[in-house]
């Protein structure tokens, strides 16, 4: 990911991104929108990372919880699933085509990778060790803290574009 831009278009955003960063960043969404699907089609769940992106509602009250899994646990997977295949679908020319290409992306889509991009970095925190700040990756996942940091980035840099396109008239 080279970077995010404001676009012509009011609102809008560009991403410029390289074949390669978008091969990455396109089999990392894939991966994501496959495990909140097959999520989405359980109330509980095995696997830790997957209990990061869709935690309990209620963390005192197994009775609350546990409705709540029943009720909504589906529609969140579902919902989240959405937002990594966006990211999925925006990727597939600049995945499959050599260069630098610009994937221009309404608010709304930018947004849906903010959110897309935050569930990786849970993902990945989660498969690291990385429970809350300070603490350091472990080495299991091997690259995972760069791929980490640069998800970091680009969240980072996405939400940058994304206020100034708010604080500008």
């Amino acid at each position: 990911m080279r970077r995010f831009e404001p676009a012509a278009a009011p609102g809008a955003v560009e991403a410029l991104v390289d074949q390669d960063e978008a091969r990455v960043l396109r089999s990392l969404a894939e991966q994501l929108a496959g495990l909140l699907t097959e999520a989405g089609e359980t109330e509980t769940s095995r696997d830790a990372a997957v209990d990061r992106v869709l935690p309990d509602a209620y963390r005192d009250d197994d009775e609350a919880a546990e409705e709540w899994r029943r009720l909504s646990r589906r529609a969140l997977a579902d919902r989240k699933a959405t937002f990594a295949q966006r990211m999925v679908d925006d990727l597939e020319r600049a995945a499959t085509n050599p260069g630098i290409h610009t994937i221009a992306l309404d608010t709304a889509g930018a947004l849906d990778w903010v959110r897309a991009v935050a569930d990786l970095r849970l993902v990945l925190a989660e498969r690291m060790g990385i429970r809350e700040e300070g603490d350091e990756p472990s080495g299991a996942l091997e690259g995972g803290a760069e791929l980490y940091d640069w998800l970091a980035w680009m969240q980072d840099d996405l939400v940058r574009v994304l206020t100034l396109l708010e604080e500008t008239p």
